[in-house]
Parts: C-alpha cells; sequence; structure tokens
C-alpha cells in the first residue's frame, strides 16, 4: 500500500511540474473616454436638480406630515378641523411644487417641458381642488356631519391627482443627456 500511495505522490508531482506556465495578461488599453459628471452641461445639471428638488420637497413634505401622532377625534367638530388641517397641507405642499416648477428655467429638452408642465398640472389640480374643499369645510357650522363626506372625497381625489409625480426621473428615461444629469444632480438623489 505504501507503494501505491508512493507511485501516486510521485505522479501527481510530475503532472503539476509539467503543466505549462500562464502567460501575462493582455493589455488592455481605452481609446473611448469614460462619461462624468463634469461632462454633463451645467444648465442641464441645474434644471435637473430644480426639478427632482421640487418633486421630493412635496413626496418629504407630506411623508414628515403624514407621521403618526395625531389623536383620534372625540367630536364630529375636531374631525373637521383635522380634516381641514389634511386638505391645507395638501393645498400647501402642492402649491409650493407648482413654485417650484414653475421658477425652473426653460427645459433644457423638450421632453424635459412637456414632463415640467404635466407635473405642474396635476400639483395644480390637487392644489385647487384641497384648497376649495377647505373652504368650503371651513365654512360649514362646527359639528355639522354632512360637510366632512365632499371634503374627505376632496382629500381622497387631491390625492390622486399627484399620483404618478413621486419619481421625477422616470418619465425622463428617454433622454440619455437628462439621465446622465438626474445621475449627477444632488435633488435627484434623495
Amino acid at each position: 500500500m505504501k507503494i501505491v500511495t508512493g507511485l501516486l505522490g510521485a505522479c501527481l508531482l510530475l503532472t503539476a511540474c509539467s503543466q505549462p506556465r500562464p502567460s501575462a495578461p493582455p493589455t488592455v488599453t481605452v481609446t473611448a473616454p469614460l462619461t462624468t459628471a463634469s461632462a454633463v452641461d451645467p444648465a442641464t445639471l441645474a434644471w435637473m436638480d430644480g426639478f427632482c428638488a421640487a418633486v421630493h420637497g412635496y413626496r418629504t413634505r407630506t411623508n414628515e406630515e403624514a407621521a403618526p401622532g395625531t389623536s383620534v377625534p372625540k367630536s364630529v367638530a375636531e374631525a373637521q378641523k383635522g380634516l381641514s388641517e389634511q386638505l391645507g397641507g395638501i393645498a400647501d405642499r402642492a402649491g409650493e411644487a407648482v413654485d417650484r416648477l414653475a421658477a425652473l428655467p426653460p427645459a433644457p429638452v423638450p421632453l424635459a417641458e412637456t414632463v415640467r408642465k404635466a407635473f405642474a398640472g396635476k400639483y395644480a389640480t390637487a392644489r385647487d381642488r384641497a384648497r376649495d374643499a377647505k373652504t368650503a369645510l371651513d365654512r360649514a357650522q362646527p359639528g355639522d356631519v354632512a360637510s366632512q363626506d365632499p371634503a374627505m372625497n376632496a382629500l381622497q381625489q387631491a390625492q390622486q391627482d399627484v399620483d404618478g409625480t413621486y419619481d421625477p426621473v422616470e418619465p425622463l428615461a428617454k433622454s440619455p443627456e437628462l439621465l446622465t444629469a438626474a445621475a449627477s444632480a444632488p435633488g435627484c438623489k434623495i
């Protein structure tokens, strides 16, 4: 048995020594320049940063204002007040988004302008709907149960009005220029 083991070891040693040694890896030369943040047009970068910041600002404020901690209303009047505050919050946040989108400089590409207008339109619709419902609810008598149904419907509709506006980059994905800018814009990294 010792002889078989010794022969097996010698065969393995001869096999290992007879294998060719690997050659050096080939040298690779990169001829195309890499895209960097500095290659992005500064105007496009600034526009994308402002656009993303407006959209993310709405989302961030919505999340902050929806934080737990509100108590269950003990009366119809308290429920009216809470609903009025929610409507006012949507109106304020959506109005701020509309203002920030309107303050952007001209869009760098036509697609960006189309998306900006669509988002601004959705936020404006939500703002107006929430503001009008809040006004009607605030004019109702405290404890008026009937005033809450239209206000609650308006609140739900205002939330639906801004559906599809939480991702500022996805609707601009057909533009490589805008996607490159979004990858570098601080407002798009939230």
